[in-house]
């Protein structure tokens, strides 16, 4: 029996014209009225690009696309209706009903609830934590709101879930509080309590695991290099040495444990933070790299890379992969190539180390000056699908993950957004672009995928049409993602080699993601005999296409 592939392709574009799709033969059309004698012959007007997508050329192995629960999840989750969890999760978490996340990052508190009133003014920025004190039994029944949301996304299908700590339990830290100050000096965890932290952390991944609920990931320390002081949220810096001691204990642990999760580090701030001072020198013409807490003269907070991967111990210790943050590495201009030559030096770094090592992108919403005012429309989602083409197409990032699932602020850093703040308000869900956009790539781009050639583009373009393409043999499925933020249309004609050995993809279905349209299913295209297509693509827009094996037997 033939085995049968699907094709999906992503298409994401910026006018809000409509979507259509011409399609071209190798036949002649005998059955053409005769043109007159006097008249020049008509001749097609050549498409804008003409795209190869080859199975024969691979790259990295896709893990997954996801969000976190801080720290909206936790007050969602105590306070409203079933009816609106429920939808809130289907958005979040299913393939038939939302945009299908493959990962969810559930935060573990630090107890700032009970210590940081003051410090922490917005309540939703605080949390609980299981263990209050260093004496107290751990109390399972806190963080009730996240754990209902860490079910829903277990009971959907999500296949990834991760614990990540943004500061150690406040009885564990020199000053009492989730966040230090400026005279904790290099890290807020006591000194020597590696052993205690590392075992609370245990204690948690062991309880959920017998609930049903195992992690896959643990990730014990949040930006490092970030001095955190006074924050009004969770965290803690970390120099080398600190960060260096609480992932060889915690690994310690684990592997005493029996637990299979692995660890997520060091989540990184932003890509300079990682790089080798002599890759950093590449990038900025001078060095090294200075920012947040390495300049408080109390040690180095920069070179994960070279100080992670470089160490065979430490290596395995974080599964030889490099976790971080895209924040302040969505722009390109002039000198200042973040979204491509930054990505390359990132690249060229990790692979100085290990070739097989996996590059992570575990936090990003959009900062800076574009940052302030929430935005449901599909300017800044463009801006998002840009950032995480150049993440998966220059950074070969393996997972890609969105700071939080739901915001209530005037900010771009939400997928769902609500004006929902403390028990008896409205209740109300209010869907991003941004979300939509996200669900182009994750309900399509399934864990196990691959990333394949995709040529006929312009690889030193930063805008424009930018184009990536994904196999999973499991799925028997075929991906390319497009991103147009011109202001003009662009018809492409794609043809598709070494990725249909069978011949059993017959048409494409489009499903739209546009100013008028949430990932909205469109008519299906069906496949030339020359096995290609062509599509006239609007801008402002961000379209999947996924056809054939099974869809085609059920046309037949």
């Amino acid at each position: 029996m033939k085995k049968k592939l699907t094709v999906v392709i992503i298409l994401v574009f910026t006018s809000a014209l409509g979507l259509y799709f011409a399609f071209t033969s190798n036949r002649s059309d005998s059955a053409s009225s005769p043109k007159k004698e006097e008249a020049p012959a008509q001749q097609m007007t050549p498409p804008d690009a003409y795209v190869s997508l080859d199975g024969a050329v691979r790259y990295q192995t896709i893990d997954n696309f996801g969000a976190s629960d801080a720290w909206s999840m936790e007050p969602l989750g105590k306070h409203w209706t079933e009816e609106n969890k429920n939808r809130v999760a289907d958005l979040l978490f299913s393939r038939e009903k939302g945009i299908g996340l493959s990962a969810w990052r559930f935060n573990i508190g630090a107890g700032s609830i009970e210590t940081d009133q003051m410090r922490i003014p917005d309540p939703w920025r605080r949390a609980e934590s299981f263990k209050p004190s260093e004496e107290a039994e751990y109390d399972w029944s806190r963080q009730a709101g996240q754990q209902w949301f860490l079910q829903a996304a277990k009971d959907r299908g999500v296949e990834s879930l991760i614990a990540f700590v943004n500061s150690p339990p406040v009885w564990i830290t020199k000053n009492g509080h989730a966040q230090p100050d400026p005279d904790v000096g290099s890290t807020n965890l006591k000194e020597g309590y590696e052993y205690e932290f590392a075992a609370f952390l245990i204690d948690v991944l062991e309880h959920f695991r017998e609930e049903g609920l195992a992690f896959q990931y643990i990730s014990p320390i949040n930006e490092p290099t970030w001095d955190w002081n006074l924050a009004q949220q969770e965290g803690n810096r970390y120099n080398n040495d600190d960060l260096k001691r609480v992932i060889l204990e915690l690994h310690r642990q684990l592997k005493e444990s029996g637990l299979e999760a692995q660890i997520s580090a060091p989540d990184g701030v932003e890509i300079t933070a990682l790089l080798d001072d002599e890759f950093y020198g590449q990038f900025a013409g001078s060095g090294p790299y200075s920012g947040g807490a390495n300049s408080l003269g109390t040690g180095k907070y920069r070179e994960y890379i070279k100080e992670l991967l470089g160490d065979p111990v430490l290596k395995e210790a974080i599964g030889n992969k490099i976790a971080s943050h895209s924040y302040w590495s969505d722009y390109s201009k002039p000198g200042d190539d973040r979204l491509g030559k930054l990505r390359q030096l990132l690249d060229a770094n990790l692979k100085k180390y290990e070739e097989k090592a996996k590059y992570w992108v575990t936090e990003y919403c959009i900062l800076g000056d574009y940052g302030p005012g929430r935005d449901l429309g599909m300017e800044p989602a463009l801006h998002v699908a840009r950032t995480i083409h150049f993440d998966l197409t220059e950074a070969n990032a393996a997972a890609w993950q969105w700071w939080t699932a739901v915001s209530k602020v005037d900010y771009k850093d939400g997928l769902i957004y609500t004006d929902f703040s403390e028990a008896g308000d409205e209740q109300n869900i209010l869907t991003s672009k941004i979300m939509w956009a996200l669900g182009n790539y994750s309900k399509f781009i399934r864990p196990g995928a691959e990333r394949i050639s995709l040529a006929g583009l312009d690889e030193e373009a930063r805008s424009g049409l930018l184009g990536s393409a994904y196999v999973h043999e499991g799925e028997q499925t075929v991906t390319a993602v497009f991103v147009n933020d011109s202001e003009d249309d662009k018809r492409i004609r794609v043809s598709l080699n070494g990725v249909d050995m069978h011949h059993s993809i017959a048409f494409m279905e489009p499903y739209i993601t546009s100013a008028g349209r949430d990932l909205v299913r469109g008519e299906s295209v069906p496949v030339l005999d020359d096995y290609s297509f062509e599509a006239v693509i609007p801008a402002k827009s961000v379209v999947t296409l996924t056809g054939g094996g099974a869809d085609r037997k059920a046309k037949e």
